[in-house]
């Protein structure tokens, strides 16, 4: 019969044994001090005199202690033993000191796990410490760079605008504990999207007082005043008008890994809804004449605006459009009606009546911010427009970025915060590679990595991966993501006994070694609220612990 049993390497065990060795001989240490000072304290409140023993001689106390339990002056040295009390006042006084003992162990032992220890793992491997992220350890906020967490008692921050993702269930904390710390600490302008009232609630306040703040809910499902928001503000050009439809057509695809068919529909949606909306930005009509034309599949009032601006391109994209073979032109219009079909609602058709948001004045150098908001049941229908104003904005930041040569600054922070709903970016693996380099600061939140796979197909990991900085946080039971992580975390060298027995011959063990993973998914798992594992580049993995702004005075005061 044979068994094994899987421990550290060898090469670990010098270090076991001096912990073990040092733990023991503060323990025999402690058990003297505290014995000693029983007995000084109880002999002087018995007698007023100090019985005057030693430590030293504490464990011969001890040891005649335990023979005569019920006379404690018979076990302390001859000449302390008259000024001794009975048992009554010396255990009374002994329980006292090993209570508070026991108490101050407890105090200094959290301590230092958090101000000087690295966590180890249930497996017993250890984590990163503050040293071996040196170059991410900040003393507090810093421009450009983003605070991640604590990894004992050091703040630690992303290095200049490198992405973060941030993978946690809900009640893990990820908005409380990692979104609202991060705009309430930025240094410039912000973009966050998110399902979330409270934070919006949380933030407002504050980065109102920095400068001007937007809030775009054009269903008016919070009490803050929507500002107003045009896609035709970016329509004033036949190139413009081209992107717009293409990422608003873009935007009402469930998912990034569909089929040819829908590519095709797609593509030839944005190829009609282009002219309809250059038509109206030249014309000064609104969203709600662009509904109409599509409805009604008006080609007089469209054609004659087109004829107008003087872009035969916009003509003849349109024309294109409208010679399609009946069945198939029909097709196209009932794609673009479901594109548009936000616009439908008079309240969401008002709010694009005029617009308020400019790109512009949010990256003027300012402190300004938008926020992108929208109740959990209403994120389908409005995902189009969503995802247009988010990609507005970034592509102005690229194109101000290449105008000048040089990253924004200050940068923009974005957070994606419920990213695969309310405005999942198809172009997301992209952007969290090139962001830093045009002045943005990414911060993209998923629930899991299911979550990311159900919206980004095949691209889901390397959406993941090219995301600088990794943040998994606790109570995440989704088996991709679990294993994911600690496959990213890696393997340690173990020593594998291995212990064979027979019936007449004797035992015999033999040693190899082994690997094994650092972070199982069981030991994932049950990480603490409100902590998590970071994975930041090729830096040793560490257990990060977040940031709630309610519990942060600097936060909660901002």
């Amino acid at each position: 019969m044979s068994t094994y049993t899987a421990r550290p390497g060898r090469q670990q065990r010098p270090e076991v044994w001096e912990n073990f060795l040092l733990i023991a001989v503060l323990a025999v240490l402690g058990i003297g001090l505290v014995l000693w000072a029983a007995g000084e304290v109880a002999g002087y409140l018995s007698s007023g005199k100090w019985p005057g023993g030693s430590l030293s001689q504490m464990g011969r106390v001890l040891a005649r202690l335990t023979e005569t339990p019920g006379d404690p002056g018979q076990a302390w040295p001859r000449r302390g033993r008259s000024v001794m009390p009975g048992p009554v006042l010396f255990y009374g006084v002994l329980t006292t000191f090993v209570v508070a003992a026991g108490i101050l162990c407890v105090a200094a032992w959290r301590l230092f796990r958090r101000f000087l220890g690295a966590p180890t793992s249930a497996t017993g491997s250890k984590w990163a410490t503050p040293a071996d992220l040196r170059s991410l350890v900040v003393s507090g906020p810093t421009r450009a760079r983003l605070v991640l967490g604590r990894v004992g008692s050091k703040l630690i921050a992303a290095e200049e605008r490198q992405s973060v993702i941030v993978l946690g269930p809900t009640q893990s904390m990820k908005t409380t504990g990692f979104a609202i710390p991060s705009i309430l600490e930025w240094q410039g302008p912000v973009l966050a999207t998110s399902v979330k009232t409270d934070l919006l609630r949380d933030t407002i306040s504050q980065r109102s007082s920095r400068g001007d703040a937007w809030v775009y809910d054009p269903t008016s499902s919070t009490e803050y005043p929507t500002s107003r928001w045009s896609p035709l503000e970016m329509c004033g050009d036949w190139r413009g008008a081209q992107r717009t439809a293409s990422w608003l057509a873009g935007a009402t695809r469930t998912n990034g890994s569909g089929l040819s068919d829908a590519d095709f529909w797609y593509a030839a949606s944005a190829k009609l809804l282009g002219p309809h909306l250059f038509a109206a930005a030249k014309s000064g009509r609104t969203m709600a004449d662009v509904v109409r034309w599509v409805n009604t599949q008006e080609e007089k009032e469209v054609r004659e605006a087109l004829q107008a601006a003087g872009v035969p391109e916009a003509l003849d994209a349109a024309m294109a459009s409208w010679k399609r073979e009946q069945r198939q032109k029909s097709s196209v219009y009932t794609t673009v009606e479901t594109v548009l079909n936000a616009y439908e609602d008079p309240v969401v058709a008002r709010s694009a009546a005029s617009c308020d948001i400019s790109p512009e004045v949010l990256l003027d150098g300012s402190s300004r911010t938008l926020y992108i908001v929208s109740p959990s049941h209403e994120q389908r229908r409005l995902r189009p427009l969503f995802e247009t104003l988010l990609q507005t904005v970034i592509n102005y930041a690229f194109e101000l970025s290449s105008r000048t040569g040089r990253p924004l600054d200050p940068p923009l922070l974005v957070v994606l915060d419920e990213a695969a709903n309310i405005a999942p970016l198809r172009d997301l693996d992209t952007l969290a590679s090139t962001a830093a380099s045009h002045g943005i600061q990414l911060v993209s939140v998923f629930q899991d990595l299911a979550q990311l796979s159900t919206r980004y197909g095949e691209r889901a990991q390397t959406v993941v991966n090219n995301h600088r900085a990794k943040i998994v946080l606790s109570g995440i039971s989704d088996t991709q993501t679990l294993e994911y992580a600690s496959r990213l975390l890696g393997d340690e060298e173990v020593m594998q006994s291995s212990i064979t027995r027979s019936a007449q011959g004797p035992r015999s063990t033999t040693e190899s070694m082994a690997m094994r993973s650092i972070a199982p998914a069981h030991v994932l798992r049950s990480i603490r609220p409100g902590e998590g594992v970071l994975v930041y580049g090729h830096l040793p993995a560490a257990r990060i612990r977040l940031r709630p702004w309610f519990n942060e005075k600097s936060l909660s005061q901002a």
